[in-house]
């Protein structure tokens, strides 16, 4: 019983330490996604092992695999609270996946008025959320905003409504352009923000579940349209239908230097939220450059979609 509980914490070990595997085969990649609970499997091969009668000495080598899991997992455990010195502007970005325009937009409108965000990225945006968004009560909470619409979901079949992205903000807005080849709108824009002009890019690739080739390809198109801006403040803010260990959202850090605002933050899993248990895995980001410091993220819910939404408190400089 230890031996196939190590086997499956080697295999998401491997699937870490070795990211360009993930790439072989569809299976492996959406098998990454889960890659932080390899943990587990080493810990119940080594209680497994340790309560045999036999052959204890096994228990060293799932030790080892036990260990080197648990460095894995350094990122995800809260660091203590930075002090930011002197006076810094703020700035609050949001992010929340709509499931096919089928959220609450109403919920999500409280959330707002509540969390006082100055920037939104919205991902699966449909003609049904743009009626939403284009009443009066929105328009006077930002107004300005970039990015498409998605027709609405055919309800016989379910499909449409994910292509939609857009980029809301309480400043105005400059389009930069689109990643070229996505399968959804991904979209850069500059941020008028007062004396700290920054670029933010809404990103939405396609999930491993619609191909792999579509998914490294649509990872590959958002680090390039990001990484066209790195030489000013960046913000990446999306469902980015990737884990931290994922080979996509490495290579976009790698390209672009952004980092996790959810690094040191503790355990914050968005996906499924619609779901009878709780959220498994955490997909949903916002990226930032070194002109950036966190100083606050958590979670939140709204009614009709399966994701958590983001929000991020950033000091600037």
């Amino acid at each position: 019983m230890s031996t196939l509980f190590a086997l499956a914490g080697l295999a998401l070990l491997l699937l870490v330490l070795a990211p360009d595997l993930q790439a072989r085969h569809q299976l492996l990649t959406m098998a990454a996604s889960f890659a932080p609970y390899g943990w587990v499997c080493w810990l119940v091969a080594v209680l497994v092992g340790l309560a045999s009668t036999r052959r204890r000495l096994v228990v060293l080598p799932l030790a080892v695999g036990l260990a080197a899991h648990s460095f894995l997992l350094l990122p995800y455990l809260p660091d203590a609270p930075s002090a930011v010195a002197g006076q810094r502007a703020t700035l609050g970005v949001l992010e929340l996946n709509l499931r096919f325009g089928l959220a609450d937009t109403n919920q999500l409108a409280a959330e707002i008025d509540r969390r006082r965000p100055d920037v939104v990225v919205l991902a699966e945006v449909t003609d049904s959320t743009l009626k939403a968004l284009n009443t009066r009560a929105w328009r006077v909470r930002l107004p300005y905003r970039l990015g498409t619409a998605d027709a609405d979901a055919d309800p016989a079949t379910g499909y449409g409504g994910a292509a939609g992205t857009m980029v809301l903000s309480r400043f105005a807005l400059t389009d930069l352009g689109r990643a070229e080849d996505t399968a959804f709108t991904n979209l850069a824009a500059r941020v008028a923000m007062p004396q700290h002009p920054f670029v933010i890019v809404g990103a939405h690739p396609a999930n491993p579940e619609n191909g792999l080739s579509r998914w490294l390809q649509d990872g590959q198109s958002i680090a390039q349209l990001a990484s066209a801006h790195t030489g000013e403040p960046l913000v990446v803010a999306g469902d980015l239908n990737a884990t931290a260990e994922h080979l996509t959202l490495r290579e976009l850090e790698a390209r672009t230097g952004l980092t996790d605002t959810a690094t040191g933050r503790g355990w914050l899993p968005t996906f499924p939220a619609d779901a009878w248990y709780p959220p498994l895995i955490q997909i949903d980001h916002v990226l930032v450059s070194s002109a950036f410091t966190t100083t606050g993220l958590d979670t939140f819910g709204v009614a009709g979609t399966d994701h958590r939404g983001l929000m991020v408190q950033l000091a600037v400089s």
